[in-house]
């Protein structure tokens, strides 16, 4: 009993930070149609929700796809019992990724978005360049058949679009410290999650083999 649960922890991590930018995405969504602000809201998401509404709706939708699609996609067992959905379910995933890449350059061409954070900015369209690269990349190998090598990029890919959970979960204990803080502190810690996803992602292809993804056996 306790083996198939300590096995199954990984995967509930995953699923946990997976679900808090979709839960912040609906509260946006719903901030965006009531017309009013929210706990969430800043001065650039501001800008950028006047200026681009709907680049801000595609840009919550695509990486809610991104996240949930790309969450099963990782399950073994689906992809040897159904290979058809798994490979139907990667087209509407990058689809959704590309958008969801796409749109945010579109918000953070918003003169005032830029003007809130010059770093965090510049930041964010470099790691949109890069998403859609390794995007790219793992759709070539897929085509290629080369596998292995495709769901590394994949993972990587995830692992990009999952920068801003771990921004919450970075941020939490700076705020528990040191109370509410702006500037170039939060844009270093948005800007550091990047990097934790992708340095976890790499250690997980290479010493894995992806079986922090696959299910327990029974």
């Amino acid at each position: 009993m306790l083996r198939p649960a300590l096995a199954a922890l990984p995967r509930f991590a995953l699923f946990l930070l997976a679900i808090i930018p979709v839960l912040t995405g609906v509260l946006v969504l719903q901030s965006m149609q009531s017309g009013g602000p929210n706990a969430l809201s800043d001065a650039a998401a501001i800008a950028r929700r006047a200026s681009y509404p709907w680049a801000v709706i595609g840009h919550i939708l695509g990486g809610s796809a991104m996240l949930i699609l790309g969450f099963l996609q990782f399950s073994s067992r689906l992809r040897r019992a159904l290979p058809g959905m798994h490979r139907w379910l990667g087209r509407a995933l990058v689809v959704g990724g590309a958008y969801f890449a796409l749109s945010g350059l579109v918000m953070n061409a918003s003169a005032k978005a830029q003007g809130d954070s010059v770093l965090y900015n510049s930041a964010q369209n470099v790691m949109a360049l890069v998403f859609l690269t390794v995007l790219f990349l793992g759709i070539r190998a897929a085509r290629q058949r080369r596998f292995a090598d495709h769901r590394a990029w994949m993972m990587r890919s995830y692992a990009i679009t999952l920068g801003a959970a771990t921004q919450t979960v970075l941020l939490l204990p700076v705020f528990l410290m040191f109370g509410e803080v702006r500037g170039v502190l939060v844009d270093l810690v948005f800007i550091a999650a990047w990097a934790v996803n992708l340095g976890v992602a790499e250690w997980v292809i290479r010493h894995t083999s992806f079986s922090i993804i696959r299910p327990a056996k029974s």
